[in-house]
């Protein structure tokens, strides 16, 4: 890998969701201009995965998962990489190429049989007809198909052959072979994935911006706008807690997040009086602020972008007072969560601002002003796990705002950490 495509390589995840449309995991690569030249560089492709694990093992890939499941796509020939062994094989699952007709089988197996004894799952990435016909599929635990390279009878065609192979692993005591559907276009592509009983879901359809479902709200979001209001136009606490007392479940789910592990309360607090005075008025009202992403029944759309407006909002709030970034925690929150709630709410970004009396800096940057503010938040933007950005892009953002890369991505991922536990703790 040469000096210019060791600059600014970025960790991306994509979401990848089970049968119930819960996030199961991730799958991990990386932003660098390397990637588009890799196919016909072996040479590269080897660079290419050395550099993704040894950043996945410097920012340690199980603290950005908890329970789930990472996902890394490498080439065959880093099958023998001894990085490998630097990464943790809990919940972790190594997807291969698949390698070429005239390979050593048998030394191959035998390599899979010793990483999965080591606690590693192991699987195959099919993007032809001839690749599912492979014989590593039934001594594998994923079986990963690119869904954009079969049309709807072939891949139907595909599925059955491949259910026919593993069915003699049904007769052992080894779980089954995991099927993920990979590079699902579309909503109505990812209806016709789980009709042909794919246990594990990517793709764009994940990110994309189709409407959610509006009617479908768990709290009150006028009420939430309101209180909301009240906090940030310095009511009294006592007013702001009656008006919450008729608010019974929003009070709830209130308490309830102030209450979680991730708040780091020293003890559990049951007023709502004490709740404003002990955590402040700032940190209560970005508490308020989450409580706009509630939704009654939740399903992919929904959760994707409550687990995406948090982790901007916190990984905006870490990075608060780094280099050219403003010395602003609060704000940078704020900045971060309300940028995706016209996603949520259906309603361009003027209109939600004008009903709730924001922090100058605040408003002012989600109206488009340019300015630090305006740059933290291109950056964070920019890193995402959906964003379409270039390197270049990348390394001008980085620069606006004074950091490296390798500033930013420990925070980015101990951002989601923080999201994922949040989640966790208020569902």
């Amino acid at each position: 890998m040469d000096s210019d495509d060791k600059q600014h390589i970025i960790v991306r995840r994509e979401t990848i969701l089970d049968q119930s449309e819960k996030i199961a995991g991730y799958e991990f690569s990386l932003m660098t201009a390397l990637q588009t030249r890799l196919l016909h560089r072996p040479q590269a492709r080897r660079a290419y995965d050395a550099a993704l694990l040894t950043r996945l093992s410097l920012f340690g890939v199980n603290s950005l998962l908890g329970h789930r499941l990472a996902f890394i796509n490498l080439s065959i020939e880093s099958l023998e990489s001894d990085l490998l062994n630097s990464l943790p094989p809990l919940n972790t699952v190594l997807m291969f190429d698949p390698p070429p007709p005239d390979s050593d089988w048998d030394g191959i197996m035998s390599r899979f049989s010793a990483l999965q004894r080591k606690g590693f799952s192991c699987g195959l990435r099919v993007h032809d007809e001839p690749a599912g016909h492979c014989p590593l599929v039934g001594s594998l635990d994923f079986v990963q198909i690119d869904i954009t390279a079969f049309d709807g009878l072939d891949l139907r065609s595909l599925l059955r052959e491949l259910r026919a192979k593993l069915k003699a692993r049904e007769r052992t005591d080894r779980p089954p072979v995991r099927l993920v559907a990979r590079g699902v276009p579309s909503h109505d592509d990812f209806i016709f994935c789980q009709s042909c009983h794919f246990d594990l879901f990517q793709g764009p359809f994940v990110s994309s911006r189709e409407s959610l479902h509006q009617t479908d709200v768990g709290a009150n979001r006028a009420a939430i706008f309101s209180i909301l209001n009240m906090i940030l136009s310095d009511a009294a606490f006592e007013v702001i807690a009656d008006e919450l007392k008729n608010q019974p479940i929003l009070t709830y789910k209130l308490l309830r997040y102030l209450n979680s592990p991730a708040m780091g309360l020293r003890r559990s607090i049951d007023s709502l009086t004490d709740a404003l005075l002990l955590v402040g008025r700032e940190t209560f009202s970005r508490w308020v602020s989450l409580l706009l992403f509630d939704f009654k029944t939740p399903g992919y759309r929904e959760r994707a972008v409550t687990e995406h407006a948090l982790a901007r909002a916190l990984t905006l709030e870490l990075l608060a007072g780094k280099a050219r970034i403003p010395a602003a925690p609060d704000h940078l929150f704020l900045i971060g969560l309300f940028s995706l709630l016209d996603v949520v709410v259906g309603l361009p970004l003027s209109e939600l601002v004008e009903k709730v009396t924001l922090p100058k800096a605040v408003r002012d940057t989600l109206l488009g002003a340019p300015g630090p503010y305006a740059d933290a938040l291109s950056l964070v933007s920019l890193g995402e796990a959906d964003s379409a950005a270039e390197p270049a892009q990348m390394a001008e953002a980085l620069h606006r705002c004074g950091l490296r890369d390798e500033d930013y991505s420990p925070i980015a991922a101990a951002a989601l950490v923080c999201a994922h536990q949040v989640i966790a703790d208020g569902a």
